[in-house]
């Protein structure tokens, strides 16, 4: 039931947008009562906030696997998130418009969603630790790790919202991971 209420959800956003998405509108595209919904989401933050968390959870899980990966580059492992980061945010702009924007400032100040950033943060900055030459300062590591993630986050939203098709998305992608890589000096 939970998994058809959060499907439901996504029609109402893609249908009518963030800001006329109810709980009521949701149940009657489930096909259930409101108070049936209540009891899987006590309110459409709720809803709201466990659609974005899988959605970033999943992100996440992939970055992990890339980031994690013992026979990749640092460079190829950038160009790799890069790449899913682009075209993710290409999809969700293409599915969902101007109604992304709307949710993402809605979670902006949750306190997960400020969680996940700090989780992610720490792992990149790990990862550029290790990426770079050996006796760079940890200062540097973290604004490495901030430059990577505010390049990637920035460019990604901005090249998604020209809605280009996938092969100039990931020629996007390939160019705003090189220019880190560089900046960091990564092989």
């Amino acid at each position: 039931m939970r998994e058809d209420i959060m499907t439901a959800s996504i029609r109402v956003l893609r249908q009518d947008g963030a800001l006329r998405f109810t709980t009521p509108r949701v149940a009657a595209a489930a096909g259930i009562s409101v108070g049936s919904l209540y009891q899987y989401f006590p309110n459409k933050q709720a809803l709201l906030f466990a659609l974005h968390a899988r959605t970033v959870a999943a992100a996440w899980e992939e970055v992990k696997r890339i980031l994690d990966a013992p026979t990749t580059t640092p460079r190829q492992k950038i160009r790799r998130m890069a790449t899913l980061f682009f075209h993710a945010e290409s999809e969700e702009v293409a599915e969902l418009g101007s109604t992304l924007q709307e949710l993402e400032a809605f979670f902006a100040d949750s306190p997960d969603h400020r969680a996940m950033n700090e989780r992610v943060l720490r792992r990149v900055t790990r990862f550029v630790r290790d990426a770079m030459p050996e006796g760079t300062a940890r200062a540097r590591t973290r604004f490495g790790a901030k430059v990577l993630i505010t390049v990637l986050d920035s460019v990604g939203r901005s090249v998604a919202a020209q809605r280009l098709n996938r092969r100039v998305v990931e020629r996007w992608a390939i160019t705003s991971a090189d220019m880190v890589a560089d900046f960091l000096d990564l092989e």
